[in-house]
């Protein structure tokens, strides 16, 4: 066998400072290796599988350094040079994480022109999702200069430069991202088989993984390289029952208040449902061309105005419209009475489906005058065509697809294994929006999974909040990203966990935004003042206690020594209060100090308080005195 090291032991590597440093690679079973470092010599033998590990004592930062193994029997050897010693982590997530400063441009412009750092070096784990567990990772290390920081995470790039400049060592970044991965790829299949909301899935997958059948599935992947496990539309059969026609009577169908998902009155299945009212319009309107606006639908719709197909998005298994709103023209010789019935049918085949607006983006008017508008938010009437069943995995786990129990970790975490790190940096929870119950569960036993499988019980680790992201609301009852926030924050109840929170940060329109220098100054603020313990405020204002005066509810906030405020001088928006009806009134906020006094006149008697509550709160704007947003939370589970 011949010698080598394992894959990050390459030139210009950077080791990481004041710990114990393991060296391993494969050499001829039985053989004895000389390792030197820095000084420090170690000798070790091969195993019976050819496999040596050695620690040799910690270093300063500094160097440059070379690392030498040698097997004297035979005069074989290997030799890395320019090593340098200072803090090295571990950037890990989906597609926020892995986006580049490349992909960042135009916004990113500037920092790629500067990007020239000699002592700021990463190594960029390639892709891969093999069954059973992989040794080693292509890759090697480069130093950051305008060239190579293209290819370089935006966001890994954001914290090395920070940290560098503010710690004055090296900094090696090694990044491990899929886009679109789900948080249990990257979990061990350990901590999944210890966690009770995925050991059945994790045993349900093993019973099919490595069958011929599975295994001729996977063999023949969509153009996309992956195998759908969506279902298909089964067929227009509403349309054959008139349920587009004026005519259709439909008093039996459930009532619903849009925008809204159906999960979220009562139908938690993936299918395709039709939701219908009928507006009376002013006479005025008769014979006018007049413009739909739907809001979003998601993902796919046809929608009909009196029987007549106005417009339609999406076709197959497209998911590119399931944010996109609806405009769809409505023809002058379709208004010739008094009332129009608006009726669409919604196809959603993963995770939600409906009509998810927002309330301001529905109304109906004549071309050419939207101040002329009817609106469309409130009470329609709903009904299911087909029932598809649960889906909440896109596609078929296996062999090649990233979305599979462990294999993340089996493939682009465990060959890094026990490489000496300072901490992780973590962006991901887009793909688990619709699993926010469990996912409180699944982000600490990772970062508990990690800080085992390393080694190291004080592995640092700091993760990006999700910003905003979908059209903007003030308060959004049945928000799925607000409550995956809300899970993130339980993760700083473990010891030496931070979180940057990034809710202004986001786009409307783009769930992938490119300002992401912000983001990775956040995590570098964040390590700084719990890491290294270099001082300054490590987040923003995070809820901390909330009590109950009279016809107010008092909010006192950690992470606000320096004082709650405004981000633009404003009154503070997006607060919500409610009574024992549960029902959410707007609320008026007064500041003071650490402290927000929240109170509405439509609640005389307030039991609970909501900040931020929705996808994308665009409109929240309170922050410390440092200008750090503060998180969004609730305080019912309702």
């Amino acid at each position: 066998m011949t010698l080598r090291l394992a894959s990050l032991f390459q030139d210009h590597a950077i080791l990481q400072r004041d710990q114990p440093l393991p060296v391993w690679g494969w050499a001829e079973p039985g053989a004895v290796l000389r390792i030197t470092l820095g000084g420090h010599v170690a000798v070790t033998q091969a195993g019976a599988g050819g496999d040596f590990l050695v620690r040799l004592p910690e270093l300063p930062a500094g160097g440059p350094h070379a690392l030498s193994v040698t097997i004297p029997a035979t005069g074989e050897a290997i030799e890395i040079r320019d090593i340098l010693i200072g803090e090295v982590w571990l950037a890990s997530g989906q597609s926020n994480m892995e986006m580049t400063l490349e992909g960042c441009l135009p916004v990113s412009e500037n920092d790629l022109a500067s990007a020239d750092f000699p002592e700021i070096r990463f190594f960029n784990v390639p892709r891969r999702a093999h069954l059973g567990p992989e040794r080693t990772v292509e890759g090697n290390w480069r130093a950051v200069n305008p060239g190579v920081a293209r290819e370089c995470s935006a966001v890994g790039f954001s914290f090395a430069r920070r940290l560098h400049r503010a710690l004055g060592v090296p900094v090696g970044v090694i990044s491990s991202s899929w886009g679109g991965s789900d948080i249990k790829s990257w979990l061990s299949r350990s901590a999944l088989a210890h966690n009770p909301d995925t050991a059945q899935w994790l045993a349900d997958f093993e019973k099919v993984a490595w069958t011929e059948t599975r295994w001729e599935a996977m063999s023949n992947p969509d153009p996309d390289g992956r195998v759908s496990n969506l279902p298909r539309d089964p067929g227009n059969t509403g349309i054959e029952r008139g349920w587009h026609l004026p005519g259709y009577v439909d008093s039996g169908w459930q009532s619903i208040d849009l925008p809204a998902t159906w999960q979220s009155a009562g139908h938690p299945n993936t299918g395709v449902f039709w939701f219908r009212r009928t507006i009376e319009i002013p006479a005025s309107w008769r014979g006018r061309e007049l413009v739909l606006n739907l809001g979003a639908a998601d993902k796919q719709d046809i929608t009909y105005v009196n029987g007549t197909e106005v417009g339609r998005m999406g076709k197959d298994r497209e998911d590119a419209y399931w944010n996109v709103p609806r405009v769809y023209p409505v023809p002058d010789h379709l208004v010739d009475g008094p009332a129009l019935t608006v009726a669409v049918r919604v196809y959603s085949f993963v995770y939600d489906g409906g009509l998810s607006g927002p309330a301001a983006a529905m109304n109906i008017h004549p071309a050419g005058s939207p101040a002329e508008c009817l609106h469309l938010s409130g009470e329609w009437r709903c009904h299911r065509e087909h029932d598809l069943g649960l889906v909440l995995e896109t596609h078929l786990m296996g062999q090649g697809e990233r979305n599979t129990p462990h294999i993340l970790f089996d493939n682009m975490i465990q060959p890094l294994i026990p490489y000496a790190l300072r901490g992780a940096i973590w962006y991901q929870g887009e793909s688990n929006a619709s699993e926010h119950h469990t996912y409180a569960r699944l982000q600490q036993d990772l970062i508990l999974d990690w800080r085992r499988q390393w080694g190291l019980p004080g592995l640092a680790f700091h993760l990006v909040q999700l910003p905003g992201f979908k059209a903007p609301q003030d308060h959004e009852p049945a928000s799925t990203w607000a409550r995956l926030r809300e899970a993130q924050v339980a993760a700083l109840s473990l010891p030496g966990v931070g979180m940057a929170i990034t809710l202004e940060l986001g786009d409307a329109n783009d769930i992938h935004p490119k300002n992401k220098m912000p983001v990775g100054e956040r995590l570098a603020q964040s390590s700084l003042a719990v890491t290294y313990g270099t001082g300054g405020t490590a987040t923003g204002p995070i809820v901390d206690r909330v009590e109950i005066d009279g016809s107010r509810i008092l909010c006192t906030f950690r992470n606000a020594d320096s004082g709650l405020v405004t981000m633009d001088k404003a009154t503070p928006r997006t607060f919500c209060v409610a009574g024992t009806d549960r029902v959410f009134h707007p609320a008026e906020a007064t500041l003071g100090g650490n402290t927000v006094s929240v109170s509405s006149p439509a609640v005389s008697e307030p039991v609970a308080v909501r900040y931020a509550w929705a996808d994308n709160p665009a409109a929240a704007n309170l922050a410390s005195g440092e200008g750090l947003p503060a998180s969004p939370f609730r305080t019912d589970t309702w």
